[in-house]
């Protein structure tokens, strides 16, 4: 059912885990495997009590860090500005955020990256795929630009491949990935081409187990060269997490010689999104299915 490799050898997936420094099981279990060699990223939730102890048990130079955007979820009485997710989506598509709340989210996440680690991130994304909501992906790439003159973080594009029809991952992309891309590349900012690992977060049967091996499967069929792979694994569920049982069901696929043995089938090789990508120079949006990412490897 795999697709074979490209003309050129094997194809280069980024395998990207979300919500680092969420709680201990998703600390845990993002550790194990990036231990493992099966991540070669990981998006940290800088917001989280855990986080300034989590960074400091992250691996230097095996995987990309990434910041993973947040300003939908309140971390106990942090006083971060959070909205509702479908309350962010409306306001921000009229532009009626309040512009001061959103700067200072936006350089407070990356100042706190940017202390525990003594870096900048490798990369940026969003916690339910905010930074590239309207406004949002405004002021996300006017701080990049700011603070960052020299070599800068790519960022995570939400674009399914062409093969894969879910409703879901097309839906997120309709958010906002293509204008996020124009303003990337008018930035002169990398992005990555293409993102898999979107479903419906069932778990807890051996239906639910059954089913997100074949979603896996499907996206190793339709995932071209440079995508990156999502996944939100845990070592044990934490309670009150909505997708506590997706999170360790992801774990146990991506631990097992299972998920190896497609990846090999498949001819995937997993890479660092900061090895794969290069930024493009500034200039209009490239027509629709060109790829913008370039081998320094």
């Amino acid at each position: 059912m795999s697709a074979p490799p490209t003309a050129a050898g094997p194809r280069r997936w980024v395998s990207c885990a979300d919500d680092y420094a969420l709680d201990a099981g998703a600390v845990d279990g993002i550790l194990a495997l990036l231990e493992r060699g099966r991540l070669t990223a990981t998006s940290c939730l800088v917001d989280a009590p855990a986080w300034r102890a989590a960074a400091a048990q992250l691996p230097r130079g095996s995987a990309d860090l990434g910041l993973h955007l947040n300003l939908t979820q309140a971390f106990g009485p942090s006083g971060a500005t959070v909205w509702p997710l479908g309350r962010l989506i409306v306001q921000s598509t009229l532009r009626r955020l309040p512009a001061a709340a959103l700067e200072a989210a936006v350089r407070r996440q990356l100042d706190a990256f940017e202390d525990a680690l003594g870096r900048r991130p490798d990369y940026v994304d969003g916690h339910q795929h905010v930074h590239q909501f309207a406004q949002v992906r405004d002021v996300l790439v006017a701080e990049l630009l700011r603070r960052y003159p020299g070599e800068r973080p790519w960022l995570r594009s939400t674009r399914p491949p062409p093969r894969i029809r879910d409703r879901k991952a097309r839906g997120i992309a309709l958010l906002g990935d293509r204008p996020l891309r124009a303003r990337a590349r008018a930035a002169g900012l990398a992005m990555s081409a293409w993102l898999v690992g979107v479903y419906d977060f069932a778990a807890g049967s051996a239906a639910a187990r059954t089913a997100y091996q074949q979603h896996f499967a499907r996206w190793l069929a339709a995932g071209p060269d440079g995508a990156v792979f999502m996944c939100h694994p845990a070592r044990h569920p934490a309670s009150g997490d909505a997708i506590a049982a997706a999170r360790k069901m992801e774990f146990d696929w991506l631990g097992s010689a299972a998920f190896e043995a497609a990846r090999e089938r498949a001819g995937i090789v997993l890479v660092r999104g900061s090895q794969l990508l290069l930024p493009s120079p500034p200039g209009p949006l490239p027509h629709a299915g060109e790829q913008r990412f370039g081998a320094r490897i």
